[in-house]
C-alpha cells in the first residue's frame, strides 16, 4: 500500500512547508500508519544533512576548452598503444563531489535501511518559569543518532518553532520545525545525529527566543 501525501514527508522534515501546510500534515499523520512509518525511516535526514556545508558541495567551474589528451592526434602519427591496466592512474576527484557523494550515500542508506527494534525511550521534562511553557523530550538511541518526540503546552499559537540540540562539546543541530497551531498533547518528531548519551540539553526556539529548555 502507498499514499500520495508521503512525497510531502521531506519538506515536512526539513521545515520548509508553510504553518498551513504543515498543520494539515500533522492532522493526516495521525490517521495515516503509512506516512508515520516513512516519516520514522526519514527521522534521521535533517541531522545527516546538517553535517555538510555549502562551501564543500561547490564544484569549480574549469574553462570549457577541450583537454590536451582529448585533442586528435595528427593522422601522420600513429596512435600510441594503451597503457597497461597496472599502471593506469586515476585522477583525483574535486573535493565537494566526494563530499556530494558521501552525502547520497548517507541518504540513500538511511531511505532503505530497515529499523533496529527502539531502545527505551529517556523522558525528560522542563518548565519555564518566564515563558509558562512546558515540554516533554522523549529519546530513543538509535544506530544513525536519537530520535526525538516533543509534547508541548502553553505554546504562543501561530507561530514557527524549531528544536536546537546542544551536545555536550558545545556543537548544536536543529532537529526540527513546526508550526505551533498543534493539539496540546500531540507529539511533535525531530532527530539529531548526536548520540543520546552526548546530548546536554533541548531548547524549543521561536523568533531567536528559548521558549523552555529540556534537560536530563
Amino acid at each position: 500500500m502507498s499514499c500520495i501525501r508521503t512525497v510531502a514527508l521531506g519538506a515536512y522534515l526539513l521545515g520548509s512547508s508553510d504553518p498551513a501546510e504543515r498543520s494539515a500534515f500533522e492532522r493526516h499523520l495521525r490517521g495515516c500508519a503509512i506516512c508515520r512509518r516513512e516519516m520514522l525511516r526519514l527521522a534521521p535526514l535533517p541531522g545527516l544533512l546538517n553535517q555538510v556545508r555549502l562551501e564543500d558541495l561547490e564544484l569549480p567551474f574549469d574553462d570549457p576548452a577541450p583537454h590536451p589528451d582529448l585533442l586528435p592526434l595528427p593522422p601522420s602519427v600513429p596512435e600510441p598503444e594503451p597503457e597497461p591496466v597496472a599502471t593506469r592512474r586515476r585522477r583525483p576527484l574535486p573535493a565537494g563531489v566526494g563530499v556530494l557523494a558521501a552525502v547520497l550515500v548517507a541518504v540513500v542508506a538511511v531511505v532503505v535501511m530497515v529499523l533496529r527494534p527502539d531502545n527505551q525511550p529517556v523522558t525528560w521534562q522542563a518548565v519555564d518559569g518566564g515563558t509558562g511553557v512546558t515540554a516533554q523530550a522523549d529519546l530513543v538511541g538509535k544506530s544513525w543518532g536519537t530520535e526525538l518526540w516533543l509534547t508541548l503546552r502553553h505554546i504562543p499559537p501561530g507561530r514557527r518553532c524549531k528544536l536546537v540540540v546542544h551536545d555536550r562539546n558545545g556543537k548544536t543541530e536543529v532537529g526540527g520545525w513546526w508550526g505551533t497551531d498543534h493539539d496540546a498533547d500531540e507529539r511533535i518528531p525531530g532527530s539529531t545525529s548526536f548520540r543520546l548519551d552526548r546530548i546536554e540539553r533541548l531548547d524549543v526556539v521561536v523568533d531567536m527566543e528559548v521558549l523552555v529548555s529540556v534537560r536530563p
